[in-house]
C-alpha cells in the first residue's frame, strides 16, 4: 500500500491545493493500486517515516507562520525522511518553510534549513507560468501568487526526491506528466508492491494543451 500525507490541509489550501493530492490518489487508485492518504492538521502528530510521500500546499501568510511554528519540531525527522529517499512536494509559499529564514521586514523567522536559501518579502508576484522542468519532457504550467522572493533564481527546486516550487494551479491537476512522474517514483520506491503506473490522462492532457496554446508558447 502507498501511504501519503497531506500536511496542514486545513491551513495551507489557499488555491485549491488539495486537488494535488486528490489527483495523485485518483490516478493511483484508477490504476488498481492501494492508497492511504492521511490529512493532517496542526497539532496532529506527524510520523514522517510512516509515509512514502508528503504533500504540503500554499496558504495565507498568517497561516504559513502558524504552520512554521508547528513544523519546526520535525526538522530532524524531515532531514531523515529526505536522506531516506522520501518523496515530498511543496507548492506555493509552503516552500518557504524549507529554507533557512523568512524576512518579512518587521518579522524575521528561522525556518527548517532543509535547503540553503533565504526568503525576503517584497512586492507581490502574480503571473502565469510556463517553464522547463528537468523531471519531465514537457513544460510545467500554472501560476504564481506570492510576496516572498527566494535567494535563488530556480523556479523549481529539486534535491533528491524533494521538489519545491512557487507554482500553484493546482500543479498536478494541470500537469499530468508531473503526476505520472510522482507515480513512477512511488513505483520505484516500492518495487515489492508491483505498483501499476498506467492511467488515463486524456482530459488533463487536453486541458494542458489548450492552456499552453492560450499562452502562445
Amino acid at each position: 500500500m502507498i501511504k501519503a500525507a497531506h500536511l496542514y490541509y486545513d491551513l495551507l489550501n489557499l488555491y485549491g491545493d488539495s486537488g494535488n493530492i486528490k489527483a495523485l490518489e485518483y490516478h493511483l487508485k484508477s490504476s488498481g493500486n492501494e492508497v492511504s492518504v492521511d490529512r493532517l492538521k496542526m497539532g496532529d502528530k506527524i510520523n514522517f517515516s510512516a509515509y512514502d510521500m508528503v504533500y504540503i500546499g500554499s496558504g495565507t501568510e498568517h497561516n504559513l507562520m502558524l504552520a512554521l511554528d508547528d513544523i519546526m519540531q520535525y526538522r530532524e525527522d524531515i532531514i531523515t525522511f529526505k536522506k531516506n529517499d522520501g518523496i515530498l512536494l511543496a507548492t506555493g509559499n509552503s516552500i518557504e518553510l524549507f529554507g533557512k529564514s523568512i524576512d518579512k521586514g518587521k518579522i524575521q523567522k528561522q525556518a527548517l534549513s532543509v535547503f540553503d536559501f533565504n526568503v525576503k518579502y517584497t512586492e507581490r508576484t502574480v503571473k502565469d507560468v510556463c517553464t522547463k522542468c528537468s523531471l519531465i519532457n514537457e513544460d510545467i504550467i500554472g501560476f504564481e501568487n506570492h510576496s516572498g522572493i527566494l535567494s535563488t533564481d530556480e523556479s523549481i527546486i529539486i534535491d533528491n526526491n524533494f521538489i519545491l516550487t512557487y507554482i500553484i494551479g493546482p500543479i498536478l491537476v494541470r500537469n499530468p506528466q508531473l503526476t505520472q512522474y510522482f507515480i513512477t517514483k512511488l513505483a520505484e520506491k516500492k518495487p515489492e508492491d508491483n505498483i501499476s503506473v498506467t492511467s488515463d490522462y486524456s482530459y488533463e492532457t487536453e486541458a494542458y494543451n489548450i492552456f499552453k496554446q492560450s499562452m502562445k508558447v
